[in-house]
């Protein structure tokens, strides 16, 4: 069953956009106020943090309406959108079944891991 609907596929595909446009923002804001820090800007610009996330919220806005409006852009995004919706999810008895072979599969392969090492090392301490 899948948790996707295939009505929902402008609505999800204007939030991922939207989502890109605020990680835009918060990546720039970060970056200038590192900036400020290394070469100390706050104290040489006044309102130093308010330009920063102005300058922020103006590219993020900017990515936005450019995601927006590329036509490409918002087609691929359907088309995943699309794609999304034909998985057919695991249910929690798959998972949980699958986690549990994993978490064996990868001890025991460790554990062999762990013995080869020891019997080098031992073998490596008989020669030195």
């Amino acid at each position: 069953m899948s948790i996707l609907k295939s009505e929902d596929r402008a609505k999800w595909t204007n939030a991922f956009i939207a989502f890109i446009g605020v990680l835009a923002a918060y990546m720039c804001i970060r970056f200038l106020g590192q900036l400020g820090e290394w070469f100390d800007l706050e104290a040489k610009i006044s309102n130093f943090v308010m330009a920063t996330q102005a300058f922020g919220a103006v590219l993020g806005i900017g990515v936005f309406i450019a995601v927006f409006k590329n036509k490409n852009a918002v087609k691929y995004l359907s088309e995943v959108y699309g794609e999304l919706v034909k998985v057919i999810w695991p249910d929690k008895d798959a998972v949980l079944k699958a986690t549990i072979g994993i978490v064996i599969g990868v001890a025991i392969a460790s554990g062999i891991l762990v013995l080869v090492d020891f019997i080098f090392r031992k073998i490596l301490s008989f020669i030195y």
